[in-house]
């Protein structure tokens, strides 16, 4: 083998174990408590978004294999029902839904876990421990029920006042 038959093989030998140095880093998760995932509404979704201390519940699910959110749901909580603000995917697109737009979903707190569910009854998110009465910083595990979706595990945070 000549001397840049040898210089190749070394590069490819060093690149092949770069990528693999790099796929099995640990990924750190993240604290709990902390800021969600995603960023804050966009500016379309500003006039739907809740004024500050109003209250709002934040819900992100993740698959199994990755920490890095699916879909994440924003709602302003009402008295009488979840006004859902935006829905956002992990691919980054966004739906966002002004004051007079934005479905509807319902708390049914007699169900065990307490059950979140869209106005087209195909979409449920199962909050455990939840209490809507304590909002604060501290997330709580939940659970996606959709068939768009499939079912995943995640967490929801309920702030404001």
């Amino acid at each position: 083998m000549t001397r840049t038959g040898y210089a190749a093989l070394a590069a490819s030998a060093v690149l092949a174990l770069a990528c693999i140095v790099w796929l099995v880093r640990p990924v750190p998760e993240p604290e709990r408590g902390s800021v969600p995932t995603w960023t804050a509404p966009s500016a379309a979704a500003q006039g739907g978004a809740p004024k500050s201390g109003a209250p709002t519940l934040y819900c992100e699910f993740t698959n199994f294999a990755d920490r890095t959110p699916l879909v994440g749901f924003y709602f302003r909580v009402e008295p009488a029902s979840y006004a859902l603000v935006f829905r956002r995917e992990q691919d980054g697109a966004q739906e966002d839904f002004g004051p007079e737009s934005a479905p509807r979903w319902s708390l049914d707190r007699a169900a065990d876990p307490a059950v979140l569910g869209a106005p087209d009854d195909e979409t449920r998110i199962n909050l455990y421990a939840y209490d809507p009465g304590r909002p604060g910083q501290v997330w709580f595990e939940a659970g996606l029920r959709s068939v768009r979706y499939r079912n995943l595990g995640g967490r929801c945070r309920h702030s404001g006042a």
